[in-house]
């Protein structure tokens, strides 16, 4: 496991004489998981924020994390009070890395492999709507005299890209390690065009689509069905799990229902997020024959398959049992008036294929300026690593 640091000391960065400051950020140790719920709470119903921003996610997160990991709190403040909330946990670096520093910030994540398998997507700070640039400005500031002295702050899979380049100081510079795309369905946009999902798409996922669903039809009627307590949210996750698991070990692979931690961490999280709307297990049915299970989060009247269970080996020809469960989830989304079905980042096919559009997320580095990073930066080039890194703002001038 990466070492971590609970303690540590700190202390705000000098100002100019006279000069006043529009916001005040600092960091402190997480005190206790109850006294930060009221403030994140408070702070969430004034932020966009995403499912996995929210207090659901971080809450459940908080309570699985193991014993030696302590996040430190960032807030940020303004005359209004209380702008900007988050969770960095201050990691060991390992290797030759520790050559340029011997500890790096993440936020909302571990630099643990096994405990940063539940990928967040749409991090960053918690953020009163409209303070998102002045609220990094206060996050920058503050990390300026922070201690021990830091590597990066890593910031995965983020849209707020514009707003953490626009309050970089002179001092940091912050670089794209990677960018991938989120499809997503605009379910208003269906809505608005006739209702028929389908038919929005282009000619091959129509075909691919209906010739699916006309070999399940065989099996017996679509049903589709979301579980709306607890006790059969478990029961479904158990059933995906097993499906997801065995998938996976058909192909070398252990899936990650694998991590101790993963499987801890969204068990709680269903067990608690059901009866509110967030965790939504769907069911996905033939007449009689399930077909698969569908792992989503709902935030803001937007869903976000997280993970699946597929039931494979039904159909001789045609067994594409994601792709028909899948449609079949947003189009019951279509019918609730949702906004948006959001298939989350990555390059899979049948992403591409089930999406009317995309946005950007940005994985971000954000270093201190100085001889150690120039240095790190020139060995990078020579061994040819991050290539895909490029500066943030150069990052950010491709059309989203």
């Amino acid at each position: 496991m990466a070492g971590h640091i609970a303690g540590t000391t700190w202390r705000d960065a000098p100002r100019a004489p006279g000069k006043a400051r529009v916001m005040r950020g600092e960091i402190a140790a997480l005190a206790s998981r109850e006294g930060l719920e009221a403030e994140w709470l408070q702070l969430e119903a004034d932020a966009d924020g995403s499912p996995f921003t929210t207090w659901h996610w971080v809450d459940a997160w908080l309570r699985n994390l193991p014993a030696e990991v302590v996040p430190l709190v960032f807030r940020a403040y303004d005359a209004a009070g209380l702008a900007a909330i988050g969770l960095l946990v201050l990691a060991a670096e390992q290797g030759a890395r520790r050559l340029f520093g011997r500890y790096s910030l993440r936020l909302q994540e571990t630099a643990d492999a096994e405990l940063d398998e539940i990928t967040v997507e749409y991090s960053g700070l918690l953020v009163r709507r409209g303070a998102e640039a002045r609220a990094y400005a206060a996050l920058f500031e503050s990390l300026h005299a922070f201690q021990p002295r830091w590597r990066r702050l890593r910031i995965v899979a983020t849209t707020h890209g514009a707003a953490i380049a626009a309050a970089l100081p002179t001092s940091m510079q912050a670089v794209s390690m990677q960018a991938r795309r989120s499809h997503y369905v605009d379910l208003a946009a269906v809505r608005a065009s006739g209702g028929d999902y389908v038919a929005t798409l282009g000619a091959s996922s129509r075909g691919a689509l209906r010739q699916t669903a006309r070999a399940y039809a065989a099996l017996g009627p679509l049903r589709c069905d979301v579980a709306t307590d607890a006790g059969t949210a478990l029961q479904w996750l158990g059933e995906l799990e097993a499906l997801h698991t065995g998938y996976w070990r058909s192909r070398g692979r252990q899936g990650s229902f694998a991590s101790a931690f993963f499987a801890r961490f969204h068990h709680d999280l269903v067990a608690t997020g059901t009866t509110t709307g967030y965790t939504r297990i769907t069911r996905v049915s033939a007449g009689d024959t399930v077909v698969g299970y569908l792992y989503n989060l709902c935030w803001r009247n937007r869903i976000y398959f997280y993970n699946s269970g597929l039931n494979y080996g039904l159909l001789d020809k045609h067994d594409r049992p994601g792709i028909f469960a899948l449609r079949a989830a947003i189009e019951q989304a279509v019918g609730e008036g949702r906004d948006e079905f959001d298939l989350l980042a990555g390059t899979q096919a049948y992403k591409t294929r089930l999406a009317t559009s995309s946005r950007l997320l940005h994985w971000i580095d954000v270093r201190r300026n100085g001889p150690m990073a120039s240095c790190e930066r020139l060995l990078a080039t020579l061994a040819r690593r991050h290539r895909g890194a490029i500066p943030l703002a150069q990052a950010l001038a491709v059309p989203d």
